[in-house]
């Protein structure tokens, strides 16, 4: 565990500075090509209303993730070289972590292909605004409350589905 944590801790450093960062440390991948023609401020409209929603926060354990499922594979298969593993894997996820910024090219093309610049910049002032920043903050337990709330409503509906069958069947004497 102690490799995942470290793993996680220096990947969290990189994406905390951002893809800037990512960009000074290694060459910049190109976006795939694509019909659209974007300006540069295009996507950087696009980059900021991502940073202000946080709306790729929740893909940073990617890279923690996959380096645990590697360091898994191959010590269950040599158990022996433990510690050379895990040194490996560190040293490439450390290398892979630099990538970060493919992501962020992609989500920027994401959010670039449904929203003008126009409307980037007013999503941008929205949430720069206090209500923004309130709703961007709160959306994820809003997000995870309401999905628990259609669960629990999900599980009711059956069990009141069944019980309202099983009774109509009975009632017609089939059961």
């Amino acid at each position: 565990m102690r490799t995942t944590s470290l793993i996680a801790a220096l990947f969290a450093g990189l994406v905390m500075a951002g893809p800037a960062a990512a960009q000074n440390e290694a060459p910049a991948p190109q976006p795939a090509q694509t019909d659209e023609d974007f300006t540069q401020s295009h996507l950087q409209a696009a980059q900021d209303v991502i940073d202000l929603t946080h709306s790729d926060e929740g893909f940073d354990d990617i890279l923690p993730r996959l380096a645990e499922q590697t360091r898994g594979v191959f010590i269950r298969s040599n158990p022996a070289l433990t510690r050379e593993i895990e040194d490996t894997v560190m040293e490439i996820a450390i290398d892979f972590a630099k990538r970060r910024v493919e992501l962020s090219n992609t989500m920027q093309l994401v959010w670039a292909r449904r929203f003008s610049e126009e409307e980037l910049n007013e999503l941008k002032a929205f949430f720069e605004s206090p209500v923004g920043t309130k709703f961007a903050e709160e959306t994820p337990v809003i997000t995870a409350l309401s999905i628990g709330a259609a669960r629990q409503w999900e599980e009711r509906l059956s069990n009141e589905m069944v019980e309202a069958t099983r009774a109509k069947l009975r009632e017609d004497g089939l059961l």
